[in-house]
């Protein structure tokens, strides 16, 4: 077999290659974020592509869980259908933020604009849903962001399924963080 041929099956068997690009991924989005942290500016220029790598980090981990068990999964970037794919025990917030990412995936993290002007709408509409709380000020009801996606609320979900990880495939001991460089991770700092 040639090497290039024995490259791409180990990369595409082992779910260590899986999970690495997964936290090249996170540390990416973390480095962004922080970047943004610092000048305020970047905002405008950088959520979507933090988002993104957010998303696609997340998706990695998860088929890095399938990989590991042996389980098939679908051709998609959905995250949720992933998840669920994987057996891991989402909660309804951690579901709804799945789908989110999962747009800026497929889309919102690439593109201006998606295939169908349906997708947009429907996109503005769970982000409204999911990366808001609602309340009452007098007789108005006004929107606050929830800061779902930020990095300090995202990294204990990305923690807690990387240390699901470590756990069932035994490549490190249980939650050990140092090993991915997140142990000591304090928001702003690199």
């Amino acid at each position: 077999m040639e090497t290039h041929q024995k490259q791409f099956e180990s990369r595409k068997e082992n779910p260590t290659y899986w999970h690495n690009k997964s936290h090249d991924l996170f540390v990416s989005a973390r480095t962004l974020w922080n970047a943004m942290q610092e000048n305020r500016g970047l905002e405008v220029n950088c959520l979507a592509a933090y988002k993104m790598l957010l998303g696609m980090s997340f998706e990695l981990l998860i088929k890095a869980h399938c990989v590991g068990s042996g389980v098939k999964f679908a051709d998609t970037h959905d995250l949720a259908a992933l998840a669920r794919t994987a057996n891991f025990p989402i909660s309804n917030d951690e579901n709804g933020i799945l789908k989110v990412l999962s747009e800026y995936i497929i889309w919102d993290g690439r593109y201006p604009v998606p295939k169908k002007a349906q997708h947009l709408e429907n996109h503005w509409k769970n982000q409204k849903k999911v990366l808001n709380d609602k309340e009452k000020l007098g007789s108005l009801t006004v929107l606050f962001s929830n800061d779902k996606l930020d990095f300090e609320y995202f990294l204990p979900i990305w923690r807690k399924y990387s240390d699901l990880f470590m756990e069932r495939y035994n490549w490190a001991a249980e939650g050990d963080c140092d090993l991915i460089g997140l142990a000591d991770y304090v928001p702003n700092q690199f």
